[in-house]
């Protein structure tokens, strides 16, 4: 998935949870941010198949969301609980997104157990040989194109994060 949708489903997501007691600020931001996070890994990675290291694995983001909320008992610092929050819902959504919508590679649900990837479509990792910068263009771009439901999907939630903004906008105006 392309980082636009990544960022569109953390928005989503954080609108669709903003009454809960742990989401005041800065949970809507750091969500946002953190649905893109995982992808970090494609700066230091010599493809696309092969950008998804251990951040891109439930059992990290875990770890980390553990240490924070131990962290928070520790200190009683309040702003870490929306952070922490923030974090795992933001990383662990990345990590479905992916999965569903893989075209390369799949999500190491179960790593470190296995390095299965798991993913609801089939996946071409011959065709995720390329630079992650080389993604915009052809030929990766027109395959991943190629799977028209899953490019209406991930346009579907862009149209509806860009929707649900203006609406939110132009509602606080009035």
């Amino acid at each position: 998935m392309f980082l636009p949708p990544h960022l569109a489903s953390g928005y989503l997501l954080g609108k669709g949870l903003k009454h809960s007691p742990w989401t005041i600020f800065p949970f809507i931001p750091v969500l946002i941010f953190a649905s893109i996070i995982p992808d970090v890994d494609g700066v230091f990675s010599a493809s696309v198949a092969g950008h998804h290291s251990v951040i891109h694995t439930p059992i990290f983001w875990i770890t980390l969301f553990g240490l924070m909320v131990f962290a928070n008992k520790r200190t009683n610092i309040d702003k870490i609980k929306p952070i922490s929050l923030g974090i795992f819902l933001g990383t662990q959504l990345h990590l479905f997104t992916d999965w569903f919508t893989a075209r390369t590679v799949g999500i190491r649900w179960l790593y470190p157990l296995s390095n299965r990837d798991f993913h609801l479509f089939p996946i071409y990792p011959e065709n995720g040989q390329v630079k992650v910068w080389e993604m915009i263009s052809d030929p990766y771009f027109s395959f991943y194109m190629g799977n028209t439901f899953l490019f209406w999907i991930e346009l579907g939630v862009i149209l509806s994060a860009i929707g649900l903004y203006i609406n939110n906008r132009l509602n606080r105006d009035n």
